[in-house]
């Protein structure tokens, strides 16, 4: 596999996706994209993945950008399947998942219906999920700074980093449903963390308008958001999370999808009170 890795080029774009999508797809993502990289398969296949790999990061990220993003894969992969239907809790003895299914186990089914309905009838969703997963991080290297203090941020990554896969996701031929998607998830993936922070910092939820907008601006693609804002937290903080913040942000998830599923003629699509048409007759 070594041996063949740079004949990529002899490859169409459509098998490369494909096949990446399968993998996506498939058991333990992470572990398939890290043996992809020590193949020397990516540098050939996705090789702006590769700028990643030795980037630091300051607490409480316990990870450099590349470890970090293979652990947010490994943890995408477990949340969802802790909140598929007919998972055995009881089976489970990690008290985070078991959290997870307390709080957010009353929309397996929603969840499952979310799922089930894909953007291209030949790929899945959960597939392009985990593909903003990949990307979620992508352009930190090219917006690292690090100020006097130590502390390194990463200022406007989330923006860049949906161009920058909006990019792969072209020379994919991806669709264009699964392109906007794409970019809408990875720009908007710092949103719930910062829902969070206002709770931890300020005991303030979301206002109904700040939900609003939320899913004014994410769509569907806002319960993704939720699911991979879970896994991005146990990307950063690993072993290091503590029970608090993850309740935290059980609560910021359950809020937001239960206004999506529960409450969206009265939060998330209100009706109209008037519209420009009975301003003009008026």
């Amino acid at each position: 596999m070594k041996q063949s890795a740079d004949q990529f080029e002899r490859v169409s774009p459509e098998r490369q996706r494909d096949e990446i999508f399968k993998i996506l797809k498939g058991p333990k993502p992470d572990a398939a994209i890290r043996a992809l990289e020590m193949l020397g398969v990516l540098k050939n296949l996705m090789p702006e993945l590769l700028a990643m790999k030795d980037v630091a990061q300051s607490e409480p990220h316990v990870y450099d950008v590349w470890t970090h993003t293979l652990a947010v894969l490994d943890h995408l992969d477990q949340i969802i399947t802790a909140l598929r239907v007919g998972y055995d809790a009881e089976k489970t003895n990690d008290m985070f998942t078991g959290l997870l299914g307390l709080q957010l186990g009353r929309y397996r089914e929603q969840i499952a219906k979310h799922f089930a309905q894909p953007l291209n009838v030949d790929r899945s969703l959960r597939s392009l999920l985990f593909f903003a997963a990949l990307y979620h991080d992508v352009s930190k290297p090219e917006t690292k700074t690090v100020e006097e203090s130590g502390r390194i941020r990463f200022f406007g990554h989330e923006a860049k980093g949906a161009d920058v896969a909006v990019l792969r996701a072209r020379a994919f031929n991806l669709s264009n449903d699964e392109i906007n998607r794409l970019h809408v998830v990875i720009a908007n993936h710092m949103r719930v963390h910062s829902f969070v922070d206002r709770l931890v910092n300020e005991k303030h939820e979301p206002s109904r308008k700040a939900i609003y907008r939320f899913f004014r601006d994410s769509g569907a693609g806002g319960v993704d958001l939720v699911l991979l804002g879970l896994a991005d937290l146990r990307g950063i903080y690993a072993h290091s999370l503590t029970i608090e913040v993850w309740n935290a942000y059980l609560a910021i998830a359950r809020i937001l999808l239960e206004n999506y599923w529960e409450r969206p003629e009265e939060v998330i699509t209100p009706p109209r009170l008037i519209d420009g048409h009975e301003l003009m007759k008026e």
